[in-house]
């Protein structure tokens, strides 16, 4: 099983698509601009508090509802697309049930799951604990959702390294510059690699690699694996001091994709 303080992203800019690990369904909380006031669950969960008729799947109703589902960690393989209006779900063509059962069998989709009739922002498949698959309507959801967990991440390995002290650290957000420079090797498999940072006169300075085969990221078993076929590529700073993150490219040529505006 993969564990470990990282994060791992593959996108793929024709779908929408982001593949994570490393970032927590908190994160994804925290960082959406808005919770959704209905979910609907396309897999066989029995977590929901209401129940459609017409497509046979259960749904959740209410904000703090959402909110409960998406924050219970006892939920292992949450699968739901957020919708717009109560009666959405009613117009859903039996072609279209048919393509939302077998994207919770197969976690993957016939047809971008981003449908005009739902006006759904999000479709969100669990792979593992921390695997997801995330469809974004607005891709502005993900770097915020990004930010917080970068934040979260880095807090994490300076209270590791201070324990004894109990010394927290306030951390700035990330700038707009820096998310775009890692955007551009989004699709290529990115690792910002936590765990492996290195620390000195306040800075930490933390790893990025790119994955040298990203569309095998279903056959990875174990951290060590993933890193295996990984090639560093910048180094991610933060100044506890300046309270300021940069990034340090050792490896332009992974950069020269365009990046996706913010």
């Amino acid at each position: 099983m993969i564990q470990g303080n990282f994060i791992y992203i593959n996108w793929e800019q024709v779908t929408n698509l982001v593949i994570s690990y490393g970032i927590s369904d908190a994160d994804f909380v925290n960082g959406i601009s808005e919770i959704p006031t209905r979910l609907v669950l396309i897999n066989d969960q029995t977590e929901g508090n209401q129940f459609n008729n017409h497509t046979r799947f259960q749904t959740v109703n209410g904000q703090s509802f959402v909110r409960e589902f998406l924050l219970n960690s006892s939920v292992q393989d949450k699968m739901w697309l957020d919708y717009h209006d109560p009666e959405d779900l009613d117009l859903m063509m039996p072609s279209e049930i048919a393509e939302l059962l077998y994207m919770a069998h197969m976690k993957t989709h016939l047809h971008i799951p981003l449908y005009a009739k739902l006006q759904n922002e999000f479709t969100y498949l669990s792979v593992s604990r921390w695997l997801t698959k995330i469809y974004y309507r607005n891709l502005r959801n993900f770097y915020h959702v990004l930010d917080v967990s970068m934040k979260r991440h880095l807090r994490a390995i300076h209270s590791n390294r201070w324990v004894v002290f109990n010394r927290g650290l306030a951390v700035n957000d990330v700038s707009n510059d820096v998310l775009k420079q890692l955007a551009s090797i989004f699709s290529e498999g990115a690792i910002i690699a936590f765990n492996e940072f290195h620390e000195s006169s306040r800075r930490y300075q933390i790893p990025v690699l790119v994955q040298q085969h990203p569309e095998h990221s279903n056959w990875w078993r174990d951290q060590q694996d993933m890193f295996a076929t990984a090639d560093r590529v910048a180094t991610l700073n933060y100044d506890v001091d300046d309270k300021r993150w940069s990034l340090t490219i050792l490896d332009p040529v992974p950069f020269e994709n365009d990046a996706e505006d913010l």
